[in-house]
């Protein structure tokens, strides 16, 4: 406190006659200054500051600050690709499925019945009369008898059966199931590049709100600082109370962006944990250029065209409603149908009334080849072929709209990312700038010309320029992962990284052999 005094004595004095301090003064004023850059955060805020930067934001964890690294993990442990990769090698199975109906249908047959079937007959009506059991004689006697039967049938056997024509629907259905899932691994792709994007621009932010918060909290110690030298400042006459209502509006707005930076980056790190698999690494390094600038609007709109995986998506979507509408078997074409059956029935019966059986066995097979023409089906198959078409139709809107949104993105990307690019040029000139006056206010400061409270003005000047550059190195950077995902660059192979282990081409080679 006694350098403090002193430091103000000094300010106050030269307020009122502008003298050069003695070598052995300034000295003295660079240990203050020194002291108040190096001085810990004393207010309960700034203590809670601390602490969660210590706990939330040095992460003990294995150092893995590459950006290529935390994408090839997400590649691997990300749900939503994980989700949408099940998702495909289901989708495969419709091949299987719709090429059944080349494929035989095979069945075996097999049947064990019993009969037991018991009664009264009436024997009192002329010509139906009962024989005797002890002498065969006709019974003439009016009357009941108890009568029923016993049988026993056993029968296995194999079919058969063939689909020969069916009005080329069958092509149809296997066509249009082919088209789809080149639809869907399309999709798959679009979710990747998602993921991706999403993962660089998370990493980026979190590159962003780190160095934010280094700013921030050395523009908030500056400016503390500066509230002090205006309070003693104040205490003394030397400057209006104006001056320090301004310096605590300024604590009090740098605290609430501290605060506000630290919030955000804890959600960005619970973002990314969640997109990549793993914790935030204590160190995070800048990754290379991510775009190439060089392409124009114009060139990316064509680029898209051609790589975009959403428009490849709906391309292919396209194709398969158009083969969906031969799918409905039309009215008046006929289907052959060809079968073949073989059967072994063995029969035992028994009369109880008279003790009589009856054993006989049977072997046969059966060849059949079935014709059918259709004549009126109620409008089925009409209105399904209706149906089709107008999905059709709606998939022709639906890639046309896909493709005018992505030449919208396009634009507004490119706006942004050259917007993004000049002010990260403007920022670093204000940074350059604000560097320069602050060697300038020391050394005014030095010879006496400008009093201290100049050099923490600088100061907070700086850090604050610094601030501005960080968010506009973010908005850069975010701006050109965008640009890639657009035009179908955000991906494996073009990022140089390890792809996941699954090939959804190889998978379904696979499984379309399989019946």
């Amino acid at each position: 406190m006694l350098y403090r005094k002193i430091l103000l004595a000094m300010c106050v004095g030269s307020l009122v006659a502008i003298s050069a301090p003695s070598n052995s003064t300034a000295k003295d004023d660079k240990e203050v200054v020194a002291e108040q850059v190096n001085k810990k955060p004393e207010t309960e805020t700034q203590k809670a500051l601390e602490k969660a930067k210590t706990e939330d934001f040095e992460r003990k964890v294995t150092v893995r600050g590459s950006l290529f690294e935390a994408l090839e993990s997400a590649l691997k442990k990300n749900k939503e690709i994980l989700s949408a990769q099940n998702e495909l090698m289901a989708a495969h199975e419709n091949h299987v499925v719709r090429s059944s109906a080349f494929r035989p249908k095979v069945s075996l047959n097999a049947k064990c019945q019993h009969d037991t079937k018991k009664g009264l007959s009436r024997y009192d009506a002329p010509g139906r009369r009962g024989i005797s059991l002890n002498n065969g004689v006709p019974d003439t006697t009016p009357g009941t008898v108890k009568q029923g039967y016993e049988d026993d049938v056993r029968s296995y056997g194999i079919g058969i059966s063939q689909n020969l024509f069916h009005g080329f629907s069958d092509i149809a259905a296997l066509q249009e199931a082919d088209l789809e899932i080149k639809a869907r691994w399309y999709s798959y792709e679009a979710k990747k590049q998602e993921v991706l994007r999403n993962v660089a621009i998370v990493y980026f932010a979190l590159l962003a709100k780190r160095d934010e918060i280094n700013h921030l909290k050395s523009l908030l110690e500056a400016r503390q600082n500066s509230k002090e030298v205006a309070d003693w400042m104040y205490k003394t006459g030397a400057v209006k109370y104006l001056d320090v209502s301004q310096a605590i509006a300024s604590v009090s707005e740098t605290e609430s962006k501290l605060a506000k930076a630290a919030a955000e980056y804890i959600a960005y790190c619970a973002q990314f944990e969640e997109l990549t698999g793993y914790k935030v690494p204590k160190n995070l390094t800048t990754p290379e250029k991510m775009f190439n600038e060089d392409i124009t609007e114009k060139q990316a709109i064509e680029i898209a065209k051609n790589n975009n995986p959403q428009i490849i998506a709906a391309s292919q979507a396209l194709s398969a409603a158009k083969a969906a509408i031969k799918k409905p078997t039309p009215e008046f074409v006929p289907s052959v149908d060809l079968s073949y059956s073989y059967d072994h029935v063995y029969n035992a019966s028994d009369n109880t009334r008279n003790h009589q059986g009856d054993k006989y066995r049977e072997k046969g097979s059966t060849v059949a080849l079935q014709v059918t023409v259709p004549l009126y089906d109620g409008g089925t198959a009409r209105a399904e072929k209706r149906k089709y078409i107008e999905l059709a139709t709606k998939a022709a809107v639906d890639k046309e709209k896909l493709i005018d949104d992505v030449k919208t993105q396009i634009t507004a990307v490119w706006a942004s990312m050259a917007a993004a690019k000049q002010s990260l040029l403007s920022a670093k000139k204000a940074v350059e700038a604000r560097q320069i006056a602050l060697h300038d206010a020391e050394e005014e400061y030095k010879s006496g010309v400008k009093i201290i409270k100049d050099v923490l003005d600088a100061q907070e000047q700086l850090f604050e320029a610094k601030y501005m550059e960080t968010r506009a190195e973010n908005d850069y950077f975010s701006s050109q992962c965008r640009a890639r995902a657009l035009i179908g660059q955000m991906t494996p192979q073009n990022l140089k990284i390890k792809d996941s282990t699954f090939s959804y081409k190889k998978h379904f080679s696979k499984t379309r052999n399989k019946f």
